[in-house]
């Protein structure tokens, strides 16, 4: 670049033009630019407002840490829980590792692995005698369970009682459904199952009222099979007092004193007619 300054007013003159020249081809590329960004950004609002995109939960650690229920005497409570603080998260694999100690004898635990739709594989006890079942969740092959819903949990059960000081580990493979919710073959899987899960809650429901129904039903049988059989009883009670009646008349009629007034029973018969 010559950095010379302009031998007359003429080249000056013609410099100064050059540059105004390049300042207008700038301000109107930078004008074209804004113009591009704003229509970017109405793209992208555009977009958002046509495929909402759900909150991500994932980021927070107390919605994905394992807590432990405990039963007491007095049913399962928010204030009858524990937590460990030590569980470790293997973020590549998925795997939880977590130990409970508990405070309290209990009658029944209830396992929490996080508050958020997931799935759970490889869940297992350091007691063996410690058995499981999914309360709101669906059991798939494999030692699988999809929980569809928020707030997933399992019943652990096995033993009579869990002692004061019991320590329980528990280790798991941990997959929220989340992470997978941007997967269009994901998300209409997931779809069908919740609607074959509603049906399946659905006939359920349906099949405990035909239930209801049968025990009601039953229980009147079993009203009317009383009566009856109270009926039969005072049958038999009738019955016995006729024939006892019967066998007291025909002692009367072939009695020597009913024989020997039959005279006088024709006489007042006369009189009377």
């Amino acid at each position: 670049m010559n950095n010379e300054a302009p031998a007359s007013t003429a080249a000056l003159q013609a410099r100064i033009a050059d540059l105004e020249q390049q300042l207008k081809l700038s301000d109107e590329g930078v004008s074209r630019l804004a113009e591009r960004c704003l229509g970017l950004e109405q793209e992208v609002q555009s977009y958002l407002a046509a495929h909402p995109q759900n909150e991500k939960h994932t980021d927070s650690p107390a919605l994905l840490q394992p807590t432990l229920y405990f039963d007491a005497g007095f049913g399962f409570s928010e204030k009858d829980t524990l937590t460990a603080p030590d569980y470790e998260v293997d973020e590549l694999t998925g795997v939880v590792i977590a130990t409970f100690e508990l405070p309290v004898t209990a009658r029944a635990l209830r396992l929490d692995p996080g508050e958020l739709p997931c799935c759970i594989t490889n869940l297992s006890f350091s007691d063996d005698r410690v058995l499981c079942r999914p309360v709101n969740g669906l059991t798939l092959p494999s030692d699988s369970t999809l929980f569809l819903d928020r707030d997933p949990n399992y019943l652990l059960d096995g033993v009579t009682h869990f002692p004061a000081g019991m320590k329980l580990g528990v280790s798991y493979h941990y997959c929220p459904l989340e992470t997978l919710a941007d997967k269009p073959l994901f998300n209409t899987v997931l779809e069908g199952l919740r609607f074959c899960q509603k049906t399946r809650d659905s006939e359920a429901q349906h099949i405990a009222g035909l239930n209801d129904q049968i025990a009601a039903q039953q229980q009147a049988i079993a009203a009317l099979q009383q009566q009856i059989s109270e009926l039969h009883q005072k049958n038999a009670e009738a019955e016995t007092r006729r024939q006892a009646y019967e066998t007291s008349l025909e002692g009367v009629l072939n009695s020597s004193s009913w024989k020997l007034t039959r005279p006088l029973r024709r006489l007042l018969g006369l009189f009377r007619h």
